[in-house]
């Protein structure tokens, strides 16, 4: 099963970490082994053509891909056409217009080629992907987009057909809930953003994560799902704001018929949210015949996503196309 990451921010590296480690009990339980052909940033392409893993990682976090042997300095979306590979993994950045995002994934099914992503950006654009995976009969996994490390699709997809899901609700969002946390035991907001990125949860500009904007990407992607809509980030309510941010409160996304909504509130005790501590999340689904079905992780951060995004590789290795 060969793959190109396009994307080495924080998951990416996480994942190359996950492969080199996991690699060998992969192959043995499934009898197929996990080759990274080619892995590209915003610099260019490294070609690894066998290069152990740990190489790339060390080079991105010394002088850059540009210090390897193998590097090109040629973009994704050329990688992605000129390369053989199964499976493109799309981790870049999440951005406003989900751009270059779309582009390397559309380039991936033009080429005949499966994708895995955590790119909640280019989910949320004006380009349906899911619309453009079916028509083109490529597969499209995304998992890691919502709640990172949570199962949150695979449990639909597989636990809940029976149900009708009304609503979802809950704290999609590991930075606002580790700064509030940090508030809570007595540090100021300024130490707890900074402890946010020390421990790699968050980055520098933390605008996304404190805002809402992060949790409504994910509400957004959960509405298309969920009720076939064609919602786009614009169309969220978006209400949180970083002058209420407060000890006791915690942001809080809801998913409806209607739309999706993220708001600052007060937390109320004995609440199944009340257990959200930490750089923990909880998601709640409503549904007609499973009630209120809770997923809760008390940690996440770029390894869980990493661990949800190699899932979605090991999944897709299976699979010709949707």
């Amino acid at each position: 099963m060969r793959i190109q990451l396009i994307g080495l921010g924080s998951i990416g590296k996480n994942l190359l970490k996950l492969i080199n480690q996991k690699g060998t009990s992969i192959s043995e339980k499934l009898g197929e082994k996990i080759e990274v052909v080619s892995v590209s940033d915003t610099t260019g392409t490294v070609i690894t053509d066998g290069m152990p893993l740990t190489r790339i990682i060390q080079a991105k976090e010394g002088g850059g891909l540009k210090t390897l042997d193998s590097f090109e300095k040629i973009n994704a979306t050329s990688a992605i056409s000129d390369l053989e590979a199964d499976i493109v993994v799309e981790i870049t950045q999440s951005t406003k217009d989900g751009k270059p995002g779309i582009s390397h994934i559309v380039s991936a099914f033009e080429n005949e080629k499966n994708v895995v992503t955590a790119n909640k950006g280019a989910l949320v654009s004006d380009t349906d992907l899911f619309k453009t995976a079916k028509e083109m009969k490529r597969t499209l996994r995304y998992e890691a987009t919502v709640c990172g490390g949570l199962p949150v699709f695979n449990m639909m997809d597989y636990c809940m057909i029976p149900a009708k899901i009304s609503s979802v609700d809950g704290i999609f969002n590991a930075t606002s809930t580790f700064v509030i946390s940090q508030l809570e035991a007595g540090k100021s907001l300024a130490s707890a953003k900074s402890e946010a990125i020390k421990i790699g949860i968050a980055e520098r500009d933390q605008r996304d994560d404190m805002e809402g904007i992060d949790s409504a990407r994910k509400g957004t992607i959960l509405h298309r799902r969920i009720f076939g809509s064609n919602l786009r980030l614009r169309d969220a309510d978006i209400s949180a704001k970083q002058s209420e941010i407060a000890s006791g409160t915690r942001q809080f996304t809801e998913v409806t018929a209607k739309g999706v909504k993220v708001e600052y509130k007060k937390v109320t005790e004995k609440n199944v949210f009340s257990n959200a501590v930490g750089p923990s999340m909880v998601i709640r689904f409503n549904t007609d015949v499973l009630d209120h079905l809770t997923l809760f992780t008390d940690h996440d951060g770029p390894l869980e996503s990493a661990a949800t995004v190699l899932n979605d590789i090991l999944l897709s290795r299976s699979e010709k196309g949707a």
